[in-house]
């Protein structure tokens, strides 16, 4: 995904963070304007506008508005820094006030799902998050491995 899109639905996404749990604070709009124009994550756009419409179509509908947010990470191919910018956003966003919110934890796992970030990635980057779930993946199970069910192969 081209950087100046990849901003746009990173921004989306805080959006997402920001409106989970019901509640669109006019602290964290504020909040969210300073990082739209200070952070190194949006630095080069002017996305205020994108914000603000953004701002409006959660609060409109959460529900479609995330849903048009993963779909567009499910369109998308991210890599694997633009995937752990999307969760890292996330994260500090929900961290923001010192509460997490179960529907905020649900929200990271929902985005959790979304990406394609495996779990040993994610654990390296930032520790151990008790409430993400693993990701399911072709190449693990989780079942433990029994020695003793091996099947011989005859020549």
């Amino acid at each position: 995904m081209e950087l100046p899109e990849f901003k746009e639905l990173l921004l989306k996404i805080a959006v997402c963070a920001i409106a989970c749990d019901g509640d669109i604070d006019d602290r964290e709009i504020k909040a969210l304007h300073e990082i739209e124009k200070k952070s190194s994550y949006f630095s080069a756009l002017d996305l205020s506008e994108t914000l603000n419409e953004s701002l409006k179509e959660c609060s409109s509908d959460l529900i479609i508005f995330k849903n048009k947010v993963f779909e567009t990470l499910e369109a998308n191919t991210l890599n694997i820094v633009q995937e752990l910018t999307a969760l890292e956003i996330s994260l500090r966003i929900i961290a923001a006030d010192e509460i997490e919110e179960e529907s905020e934890r649900d929200f990271i796992n929902d985005l959790r799902s979304h990406l394609k970030l495996e779990d040993f990635l994610i654990a390296q980057r930032f520790g151990d998050i008790p409430y993400l779930k693993p990701q399911k993946s072709e190449f693990k199970s989780n079942q433990s491995d029994d020695l003793g069910s091996i099947i011989q192969i005859s020549k």
